[in-house]
């Protein structure tokens, strides 16, 4: 896990235990290799654009490399982060570790492209994030 971006501030030792905590008890993954980067929203604008060409920055950005271990990389934008969380009145810290939670879910072979699959991932992606906030 690893912060490349100064434009909000967030407690990232927090946002390693949760991730450690959801790679050893919501997912059944025996091996895995998982990057968390976060990035500012010029960087995530860039990606966005190279690998969907879609302008401007998203939220969460998710590279499931496939294999025979769980192997990825979670691109996550802070600043885009702080405006969502402020639009839906939810903690920054919960946000974050939402999108870390989705990002997971597609490296577990969740979709969120059609309506159906879009709704059950998100409620797999509440259900986590409640048992995730319960843990602390």
């Amino acid at each position: 896990m690893r912060n490349h971006q100064r434009e909000v501030k967030f407690a990232s030792p927090a946002l390693r235990r949760q991730m450690r905590w959801l790679l050893d008890n919501a997912f059944d993954w025996t091996e895995y290799e998982i990057a968390v980067h976060f990035v500012s929203a010029k960087r995530m604008a860039k990606i966005n654009d190279k690998h969907l060409d879609h302008k401007g920055p998203t939220d969460i950005l998710t590279f499931d490399y496939g294999g025979a271990i769980h192997t990825g990389e979670i691109f996550i934008c802070p600043l885009v982060a702080a405006q969502n969380a402020e639009c839906h009145r939810e903690l920054l810290i919960a946000e974050l570790a939402r999108y870390m939670i989705h990002g997971l879910l597609h490296m577990s072979g969740h979709d969120d492209k059609v309506p159906t699959a879009r709704r059950k991932m998100k409620r797999e992606e509440n259900r986590l994030l409640r048992l995730l906030l319960d843990y602390g």
